[in-house]
């Protein structure tokens, strides 16, 4: 299965808001009503277009016309597999577990990281290693951007031990509590 990883920035300089929306109403996310929620109520266009977050959608071109959740590209068609966000955040000294403080924030109050967001994968779809595969690549995009203007900490929230479990096995921190309960997970480079 060949992927393609597009930007949304870069969909919305040659197409209408509106279209995109209506190829992406069927996108499904049993697990998290947010994320789905976030793809069909249109919200990540506006958290596109106001800077809060960059939105990224993995792509597979679509085998069969009648498939759900398909993106209409002058290249073809392409169905939608997952998505994830990336966005600037600063995290604060009283939000990380004391004993981790001086080594992820290196005696500072506060510090920026690079957040993901989101990271959904589409339930329409069977895609072993999805999940692997959007978080290699939202690190390979902050890598990018991280040798070109600094900031070293990447923040991943999530909301249950399963995933804590599972950004462990890809090298992420659980370093605190945010105040709305969710697990804080941190990788620094170097």
């Amino acid at each position: 299965m060949s992927l393609k990883i597009l930007e949304l920035r870069s969909y919305l300089e040659l197409y209408p808001s509106n279209s995109i929306l209506s190829d992406l109403n069927s996108f499904s996310c049993s697990s998290d009503e947010d994320l789905q929620n976030f793809i069909r109520s249109g919200e990540f266009i506006n958290f596109e277009k106001t800077h809060r977050c960059r939105v990224y959608f993995v792509l597979s071109e679509a085998e069969d016309e009648d498939e759900r959740c398909v993106l209409k590209l002058k290249t073809g068609n392409y169905s939608v597999l997952g998505y994830f966000t990336i966005a600037v955040k600063t995290v604060f000294e009283g939000k990380i577990y004391p004993d981790q403080r001086g080594d992820i924030l290196g005696g500072q109050k506060n510090d920026v990281t690079y957040l993901i967001g989101h990271l959904c994968k589409n339930d329409s779809y069977k895609w072993k290693d999805g999940g692997a595969f959007m978080l290699k690549r939202c690190i390979e995009i902050i890598k990018s951007v991280h040798n070109r203007v600094g900031i070293s900490l990447i923040l991943i929230e999530c909301n249950n031990e399963k995933l804590v479990k599972y950004y462990s096995k890809h090298q992420f921190k659980n370093v605190g509590i945010s105040k709305n309960g969710l697990y804080q997970m941190i990788i620094k480079f170097d």
